[in-house]
């Protein structure tokens, strides 16, 4: 009853933080003084590409409470015995996947970025836009990439199965 009353008492706390966090984010975001710091202090740093920022934000945030997720479950089955394959494979699989994160993120810069080309009346058929069409066929296709390779190394950890129909019987085929 008392774990009950402390894992429910910890969930409000953990969402209130992560409202902050996201308030504290979009008011940075608008606030000018902490953009000319940005871009003075950190190169290649411009609010014109903050998607990828983002994206990369919340593929590292998730790859580290994955890895404490997966250490602390670990960690809990079988006091102190550490299964190195299983976190070798979560880790895999978590990288992977943040892969996946950054690809998307990189697509959607780059769609922000051939928006940017085509709303500030750039030429539609040029290379400009096909360099930045370019790019984003690219992202697509290693983001799919990336999550194909997900799943088979889902499939060597689980085990490989394939999905085949068993054989007609001969009775039936006649029929």
């Amino acid at each position: 009853m008392a774990e009950e009353a402390s894992t429910t008492g910890r969930r409000p706390r953990f969402w209130i933080g992560l409202i902050a966090i996201i308030i504290l984010l979009i008011f940075l975001y608008f606030y000018k003084p902490f953009e000319t710091y940005l871009v003075a202090h950190i190169p290649q740093v411009h609010f014109s590409n903050v998607v990828f920022w983002f994206a990369a934000l919340v593929g590292i945030v998730g790859y580290v409470m994955s890895h404490w997720q997966s250490f602390r479950s670990q960690f809990g089955r079988d006091s102190g015995a550490l299964n190195v394959e299983t976190l070798l494979f979560d880790s895999l699989q978590v990288s992977i996947l943040v892969a996946v994160i950054f690809c998307a993120g990189g697509t959607l810069q780059a769609v922000a970025i051939l928006g940017e080309h085509l709303v500030g009346r750039g030429a539609i058929v040029g290379g400009a836009f096909g360099e930045k069409l370019l790019a984003i066929i690219l992202m697509v296709i290693l983001a799919i990439l990336f999550y194909l390779l997900h799943h088979v190394v889902r499939a060597f950890r689980d085990g490989w199965s394939t999905r085949r129909l068993p054989p007609r019987s001969s009775t039936s085929a006649s029929d």
